[in-house]
């Protein structure tokens, strides 16, 4: 997970918690009905959609609201309000339609801009940015908004400039955030989190910034952490559906698999299709019933690190190992591949080094052949990449395959750092891996298959 797109995701649609008991409820189609409408009421709305009955006072309001009859800028202001209520939802893209028509106003360019962010449409947010901020010069929160939307698309010179501009008059959270945002895109990953944290200062509800922090702490194995800011952002409203799928991902690791299925309902009580959370559901679920057999594992994994014995380490002679190295035969997971002919054919390679070879085969229970394709069986229990293939495209890291986040955590754990090694497991290596379901296995196929690869011969799930 390097590159801008899988480092800096857009945050998905909202997901509004559980509603809590403690929090006072209010009358949102009051707030929206009244004179003025701006940050404050927003504030108001997203705070007492906690409340009990929250979300269907919003479901309400927006029933309430209708551009229709309305003279041109009153039309637009009920449709900026329409607009945020459908946001706050998780509906960006009717919010989007809504928003579009009010975008001439510049609290409605202001959220369009950040509900296209949210999307991930980072190209189409900078194009309303950059004409709202001619047309609204002095407005702070869209220029902020502009330099996030640069920095999502990898303009960073434009990025950088903005942010100089902004430097030093209010270092607020969201300053504080792009700032971040910019370190991170640049590999200051130390700087970007110093950030972050000084973003969470001045606000401790700045849910990008914990959802940065918590990102940030899982990739460096801190999951105790993780799992501490994505739980503060996941109580916050709007709440982002990656800090949930996140940290379901997250439960699961620790086996708590009731916690991580509610994690993913709350997803899909709101977005009932979201993709990621009903693929999730199925795996957690999985999990729950999996039987998982250590001592299998330990097995697979001791006949792996077999193979991956550099043949370097055994005494042999001077010639046979010199034509092992010229032969590109590195470990013994190469050597196995090769048969007797192949290796007498080669120049200087005689009787008496394939007597070598094969002792030293013999001496770690396995023999010349074993590992070529059309040896059934040998695959189920040793895993050895498929030959001929480019060794550029085997030596790939891991990230290029863009892999979902269970799958690369699972990916992590099983020590599987380059497209190479992972076509050394079979479907069964895979499937006994902990929180590995069919589901993540469809993913990896699917991702091999546009290398013209796949995982080795022997499983039938």
């Amino acid at each position: 997970m390097s590159d801008f797109d899988t480092e800096i995701p857009a945050p998905a649609p909202s997901a509004p918690p559980a509603p809590s008991a403690t929090t006072e409820a209010i009358d949102v189609t009051a707030i929206v009905s009244g004179a003025t409408f701006g940050e404050d009421e927003m504030e108001k709305i997203r705070k007492g959609i906690h409340a009990p009955g929250g979300l269907q006072s919003v479901e309400t309001a927006i029933e309430s609201l209708d551009p229709a009859g309305k003279s041109d800028d009153a039309a637009a202001d009920t449709r900026i309000r329409r607009g945020f209520l459908r946001m706050l939802l998780g509906r960006h893209r009717a919010a989007v339609e809504d928003l579009n028509a009010a975008s001439s106003l510049e609290l409605g360019a202001w959220l369009l801009g950040r509900c296209l962010l949210d999307l991930g449409d980072a190209i189409h947010a900078e194009e309303t940015l950059l004409n709202a901020a001619e047309t609204f010069n002095r407005s702070r929160r869209i220029k902020l908004v502009l330099i996030e939307a640069r920095l999502r698309k990898g303009d960073l010179d434009d990025a950088e400039k903005g942010l100089k501009k902004l430097v030093g008059k209010d270092e607020d959270a969201p300053l504080r955030y792009l700032q971040g945002l910019h370190a991170e895109v640049q590999g200051d990953y130390a700087e970007a989190r110093g950030h972050y944290e000084g973003a969470i200062e001045h606000d401790p509800e700045h849910a990008r910034s914990l959802f940065r922090l918590g990102y940030h702490h899982c990739l460096h194995g801190d999951e105790d952490q993780a799992v501490e800011y994505y739980e503060r952002c996941t109580e916050l409203v709007p709440t982002f559906a990656n800090a949930l799928l996140n940290l379901g991902n997250l439960y699961e690791d620790r086996g708590d698999y009731d916690e991580a299925l509610e994690a993913y309902q709350s997803v899909l009580r709101v977005i009932p299709n979201h993709p990621r959370a009903r693929m999730f559901v199925k795996d957690a679920e999985a999990s729950k019933h999996m039987f998982y057999d250590e001592d299998l594992e330990r097995r697979a994994d001791r006949r792996s690190q077999i193979l991956k014995t550099p043949v370097t380490d055994f005494e042999l002679s001077v010639r046979s190992r010199n034509c092992l190295n010229k032969m590109n035969i590195k470990c013994l997971g190469d050597l196995v591949q090769k048969t007797e002919n192949e290796l007498l054919s080669y120049k200087n390679f005689g009787e008496t080094s394939l007597q070598e070879i094969k002792q030293m085969l013999a001496s770690k229970g396995l023999r010349l052949g074993m590992g070529r394709p059309d040896q059934p069986g040998f695959f189920d229990s040793f895993g050895v990449e498929t030959p001929e293939v480019s060794e550029e495209v085997l030596n790939k890291s891991l990230d290029d395959l863009k892999l979902s986040v269970r799958s690369g955590k699972v990916m992590e754990k099983l020590g599987i750092a380059t497209v190479g090694q992972l076509c050394e497991k079979t479907e069964a290596d895979l499937l006994a891996a902990k929180n590995f379901g069919q589901t993540s296995l469809t993913e990896v196929r699917q991702k091999l298959a546009e290398l013209g690869l796949s995982l080795v011969a022997g499983s039938e799930s």
